[in-house]
């Protein structure tokens, strides 16, 4: 996905497997829908989780192409190392 923009803000546009969202932030992205048409699951996962429950997921989407004729399938996808700090702040750093 393409970053485009931050609190109603165009910022520096980078391309991203994952977004960290915090509390009270918003964000505008562009998915280019350019794979097989089918169903494709989306996730979103907590940072700093629980550690008994290190792959806990917090939501689940589906991303669904019109002409799909084929149900999301297989596991779900791994979101990012929840106690990767130096992610979170290289990717902050990247959109300013």
């Amino acid at each position: 996905m393409l970053l485009v923009e931050t609190e109603g803000s165009y910022t520096n546009q980078i391309m991203l497997d994952s977004l960290d969202v915090h509390v009270g932030q918003s964000y505008s992205v562009l998915v280019t829908a350019d794979q097989y048409p089918a169903d494709y699951y989306i996730v979103a996962t907590p940072k700093w989780v629980n550690v008994t429950k290190p792959n806990a997921i917090a939501a689940v989407g589906l991303l669904h192409y019109d002409n799909s004729t084929t149900p999301a399938n297989g596991p779900l996808p791994n979101g990012p190392d929840p106690f990767d700090i130096d992610f979170s702040l290289d990717q902050a750093r990247a959109t300013t």
